[in-house]
């Protein structure tokens, strides 16, 4: 066995099923060892798509995603997904093809540190010399990603310890079945927080992504109806809310705006979330200076970090919440039903504004959500891709925001929606897939739709075309009375698809949207819908 065949097993011990990649200097060992054990390939034709695999199959799994690139500029361009993973807290593995050991530091071909540029992103990063280190190595990294608040890791396995043969004999343990850090909560502090709960007139939980990465969307559920709490989402973060729920008022922090509800909450709990841009830093104005904040986070070294709160509970948001309604119950807490219905009718009345958005005669957002909401089904996996048309989509399909519609992530990246919908056929081989982009967005990989189509991963891709890049158009026209740097040209998607192996479709009336949608997800091969549409913004004086 050679070191190569060893990683291959190691992975597939750790439910590894496929890692996307790019071939080129270091992994030809990997890809045959890779090929010999049925450890399926999925090349790409650009390293960043490989690692937005990776990280959207840790997003949907909660599982390790898994890319593997050459060295040099390719190591570089992974990062782009690792990046996204760091932002986002998704648990993602890079590895990395190197030349061999003995001529590191001494200019061997793209000879670069390649742990020192992915460290500042990575919660673990480490060079492989030896290749009966291989099980180690990955055991810490898997156990990094997945501990506490998960993220990306990264190793560098050079051609040496690739291909280096190994005695056959030497003990390798079995590792456990990696999974998220969950712990309880102090019971003391759930108490305090319990009385807290009892005493708000406007409590409001906001829902992150560590809630989600906690397996939390039951919990969130019964403590939002036990207590008739109202609850938000942070745009961008991973969603928790299975079914649509009166308790759910929509994302927070659009920059589109929202209904006025954290400004007004006297007791603020957030599980899972981090207190950035999208809660006012948790700052007045954007937070009542007399509202009680309360945290909660598996990570204890995230939980402290920028604002501080009254209470700030190291435990994985699930665990807390379930505790916290337990407690709630002994004390008999009355339900914040009158808050819950003023918040209510804020929401309402802030989606009946965007819905009614004034309108001319030409295509707009508003029919391709319209479309993409009448064909949504519990199982339809949605990706959304794209800053002015992601407004749309988060305005617009509020009533739940579950854990396998895909956003961008917290970095607030473009691009990375057809390797997602890639990464999400790849999971579900029988589940609906649509990816909602903006014509901006879909251009920096646009040409991966060759890929899916070579690979048989088929999906449909709501194409929304304004020619520019719309949020940064809105504000040029705000502030110079032109847009400078944010108009694009035309081009004929339809046909770009079709040249690249899938099917394109331009659509020229808001009524062919839905059907050809439906025909899309029969295809066995990827459709690209093409709506022109006229340029808008959900924003609201």
């Amino acid at each position: 066995m050679n070191g190569a065949q060893l990683l291959v097993r190691e992975l597939q011990q750790r439910g590894v099923t496929f890692i996307a990649t790019l071939c080129g200097h270091g992994l030809d060992a990997l890809d045959k060892a890779c090929l010999d054990a049925g450890l399926r390939l999925v090349d790409v034709r650009n390293e960043q798509a490989a690692s937005y695999i990776a990280e959207v199959t840790g997003r949907l799994s909660r599982t390790v995603g898994v890319c593997a690139v050459s060295s040099g500029v390719a190591h570089v361009n992974a990062l782009t997904g690792i990046c996204n993973a760091h932002f986002d807290g998704a648990p993602m593995l890079l590895i990395t093809g190197s030349a061999p050991t003995a001529t590191m530091g001494l200019g061997h071909f793209q000879d670069m540190d390649h742990e020192a540029i992915a460290a500042p992103l990575c919660k673990y990063t480490g060079t492989i010399d030896r290749a009966e280190r291989i099980p180690q190595h990955l055991h810490d990294a898997f156990t990094a990603a997945l501990s506490g608040r998960p993220g990306p890791v990264q190793l560098t396995i050079p051609q040496n310890v690739l291909a280096a043969e190994i005695d056959t004999t030497w003990h390798i343990p079995t590792p456990a079945p990696p999974a998220p850090t969950l712990c309880l909560a102090d019971p003391s502090r759930i108490d305090e927080i319990a009385h807290l709960l009892a005493n708000a007139q406007r409590p409001l939980l906001v829902a992150g992504s560590g809630l989600y990465y906690a397996s939390g969307e039951k919990i969130l559920e019964t403590f939002a109806k036990t207590f008739s709490v109202p609850v938000v989402v942070p745009i961008w973060d991973r969603g928790t809310v299975l079914n649509p729920i009166e308790e759910f008022m929509g994302v927070i922090g659009a920059a589109t705006g929202g209904p006025r509800l954290l400004e007004d909450a006297d007791l603020i709990l957030l599980a899972g979330a981090d207190c950035d841009y999208r809660v006012g830093y948790l700052q007045p104005p954007a937070v009542h200076p007399e509202a009680q904040i309360v945290r909660f986070h598996a990570d204890p070294a995230f939980l402290q970090r920028r604002a501080g709160a009254h209470l700030a509970v190291p435990a994985d948001p699930a665990s807390a919440l379930n505790q916290l309604t337990q407690a709630g119950k002994n004390l008999n807490i009355a339900s914040k039903s009158a808050w819950l219905k003023e918040a209510q009718k804020r929401r309402d009345k802030f989606r009946q504004n965007v819905a009614q958005t004034p309108r001319t005669t030409d295509l707009h957002a508003l029919d391709i959500v319209n479309a993409v909401q009448a064909v949504l089904t519990d199982e339809t996996i949605l990706l959304v891709d794209g800053g002015n048309i992601g407004q749309w989509a988060h305005q617009i399909l509020c009533n739940r925001y579950p854990g396998h519609w895909l956003t961008c992530g917290a970095s607030g990246v473009v691009g990375s929606g057809l390797p997602g919908a890639m990464a999400a056929r790849l999971q579900y081989p029988d589940r609906p897939i649509i990816l909602i982009s903006g014509d901006g967005s879909l251009t920096f990989t646009i040409a991966e739709f060759e890929t899916a189509a070579r690979q048989n991963l088929s999906f449909v891709v709501l194409l929304a075309d304004d020619q520019a890049w719309g949020i940064t158009l809105t504000g040029h026209q705000e502030s110079y009375g032109e847009g400078i740097t944010s108009e694009l040209g035309p081009i004929q998607y339809d046909q770009m698809a079709e040249a690249f192996g899938a099917h394109g479709v331009r659509i020229k009336r808001p009524e062919d949207i839905l059907p050809t949608i439906k025909e899309g997800l029969k295809a066995n091969r990827p459709t690209l819908i093409h709506v022109p549409i006229v340029r808008s913004n959900p924003t609201q004086k």
